[in-house]
């Protein structure tokens, strides 16, 4: 969950529950925070929620008057707010049930912060880590590949170290060399964000990503089996 989001959720429930409401007095260091947060806040989602974002900047400043709390205002930011929360949070219910737990175990907190090229970053780069670990189970002693290198040699369609199904037929030959093309364009185009100019990845585009990476992940599975392969971390 973004944090500055989290703690603005918190304040405003917490102070739409108070009976002085909306006549509160609050002290300078509490009306510079929770304005702070709302200008973060702002600048956080501007590339995914462009509407709440502005009105952020609109509203921010109205919020807090002599007699107290601008009711009508308010209620306006507190509604806004509460939508931002419901989308980022309840998904979650559901969602992570169908990401890989070795990529919700790199991932899943930075998404949950906000920090969503990061997740996405880190997911395929647990790819390339277990791929090469992978590797160095099998060829001990001899130089380990990286990247798209690792990618073509685990898992050749010629001679892979992990297969993934019979490749005596045309069926099994066309899967082990979809994949492996797979997993060779992952680490061109997705595996370093910051390479690719991506660094304001969006929620869904993140999102997006990990599924993908979920889905090699959830592939290389079904091959270690397949292939009979012991796994070492």
């Amino acid at each position: 969950m973004n944090e500055h989001l989290n703690y603005l959720y918190n304040w405003f429930s917490d102070t739409n529950c108070y009976s002085q409401f909306p006549n509160l007095q609050f002290p300078q260091q509490v009306i510079f925070t929770v304005t702070r947060e709302l200008h973060q806040l702002s600048q956080d989602i501007y590339q995914t929620d462009t509407f709440y974002s502005k009105e952020f900047v609109r509203l921010k400043d109205r919020l807090f008057i002599p007699s107290g709390i601008h009711p009508a205002i308010f209620g306006m930011i507190f509604g806004y707010i509460k939508s931002l929360y419901e989308k980022q949070h309840q998904p979650f219910n559901n969602i992570w049930n169908y990401i890989h737990p070795k990529i919700q175990e790199v991932s899943k907190g930075q998404y949950l912060a906000g920090f969503y090229a990061d997740a996405a970053e880190n997911a395929f780069k647990e790819i390339n880590a277990r791929t090469k670990r992978i590797y160095a189970n099998a060829c001990p002693n001899t130089p380990i590949p990286d990247g798209v290198a690792a990618m073509t040699r685990v898992y050749s369609s010629n001679s892979p170290i992990v297969e993934f199904c019979d490749r005596q037929t045309e069926s099994g030959q066309n899967i082990q060399l979809g994949f492996m093309k797979m997993a060779e364009g992952a680490m061109i185009a997705l595996r370093n964000p910051v390479a690719h100019e991506n660094l304001n990845m969006s929620q869904d585009d993140a999102m997006r990503q990990l599924m993908f990476a979920s889905m090699i992940m959830y592939k290389i599975d079904e091959g270690v089996i397949h292939s009979g392969i012991t796994e070492q971390e």
